[in-house]
């Protein structure tokens, strides 16, 4: 099985060869666990979407069987915070798509292996978000972390494929593909979210973030304001879900950082 924790394929070891994890109480969850239990970081809060987006350094939110889940989880609070600091630095999407290379100066190419069945296609793209979450130094992911939330993107893409419908997987997908420099793919990828359940929070959370992204991308000022308008509506459907919530209350303090609508006449 693949490590959640650095995505090393350890085989049948009880600690991962490369990190040390303890894969005992993984292959015991992944036993136990039913497949609609196994979803994205996405719907335990705050990262973003599955993962959310957060406040804090990129710590991995809660998907899944994540490690984060596992071992104590950070919830979908640390998703939401990534991409809210993505979000007032103007991140990527426009000139540039990273901020440099990782820490040891180099970029590996990431492979995404898309075998295996449901369970084991998110576990493994649960541990290559979790690697991409580990490089962003500023709050955005760096080229090799662009390459990890890539690979990621096409896991969870091939775990959708055996089971769509999973809102959770469905969000990390999308954020995944966010991180990786593709905001419209993004939000088309959300978008397929809150079709099947308009009320999912993380969705709705997430597409404002996508949103508000793209209108500081955007060098076309009507369309910038468009972009506004959609986020805002987004952001303000996710709170009137459940304001008390993690991810309402982010999803408050991301309107909050909107541009002051313009007065009607």
């Amino acid at each position: 099985m693949y490590c959640p924790e650095c995505g090393n394929d350890a085989g049948d070891a009880k600690f991962c060869p490369e990190c040390g994890a303890d894969l005992v109480g993984l292959k015991n969850a992944l036993k136990g666990k039913t497949t609609g239990q196994q979803g994205g970081r996405g719907g335990q809060g705050a990262k973003g979407g599955g993962r959310q987006t957060a406040v804090e350094p990129a710590k991995p939110a809660g998907r899944g069987l994540s490690p984060a889940v596992i071992w104590g989880g950070f919830g979908a609070v640390a998703v939401v915070v990534i991409v809210l600091v993505v979000m007032l630095s103007g991140g990527f999407g426009g000139t540039k798509s990273g901020s440099g290379t990782s820490s040891n100066g180099t970029v590996t190419p990431i492979t995404a292996d898309t075998s295996g069945n449901y369970s084991e296609l998110v576990t493994r793209a649960n541990g290559l978000y979790d690697q991409g979450a580990a490089q962003m130094p500023d709050g955005i992911p760096n080229e090799q972390g662009a390459q990890y939330f890539a690979a990621a993107a096409k896991v969870y893409k091939a775990a959708w494929a055996k089971q769509p419908g999973d809102p959770n997987v469905g969000t990390d997908w999308a954020i995944s593909i966010f991180y990786s420099g593709d905001v419209n793919g993004a939000v088309k990828q959300v978008n397929v979210v809150l079709a099947a359940d308009p009320r999912f929070q993380p969705g709705l959370f997430n597409k404002g973030i996508f949103l508000s992204h793209m209108s500081r991308i955007t060098q076309d000022k009507a369309q910038a304001q468009k972009f506004v308008d959609q986020a805002r509506a987004a952001l303000l459907a996710a709170v009137a879900v459940d304001p008390s919530s993690k991810v309402g209350k982010q999803a408050d303090a991301a309107l909050k950082t909107l541009p002051t609508p313009t007065p009607t006449k």
